[in-house]
C-alpha cells in the first residue's frame, strides 16, 4: 500500500505500480466507486469508435459514392 497526498484540487497521483497493474496510460479515463469508506479505481471501458460506415451515415449524403483517390483539395498550400 501506498500514501499519496492530494492536492487542493482534490487530485491524486497514482502510484507507478497502481498504474501498471491497471494497465493505465496517460489520458486514460478510470472509474471511482464508494465502496463503504473505501474508494475502488478500475480503468473505465474505451469509448467505442465509429466506423466509417456509421460517420457517412450520419451525413445523410444522397449523392454518388467518391474514392478518396479521386478527391480533390482546393486552396491548400502546403
Amino acid at each position: 500500500m501506498s500514501a499519496v497526498l492530494i492536492s487542493t484540487k482534490g487530485q491524486v497521483v497514482l502510484p507507478v505500480s497502481v498504474r501498471k497493474a491497471l494497465g493505465l496510460k496517460p489520458g486514460m479515463r478510470v472509474n471511482v466507486e464508494l465502496d463503504g469508506r473505501r474508494a475502488v479505481i478500475t480503468a473505465a471501458p474505451a469509448p467505442k469508435t465509429a466506423s466509417l460506415e456509421e460517420i457517412q451515415s450520419l451525413l445523410d449524403y444522397k449523392g454518388p459514392v467518391v474514392a478518396v483517390s479521386a478527391m480533390r483539395v482546393t486552396g491548400y498550400e502546403g
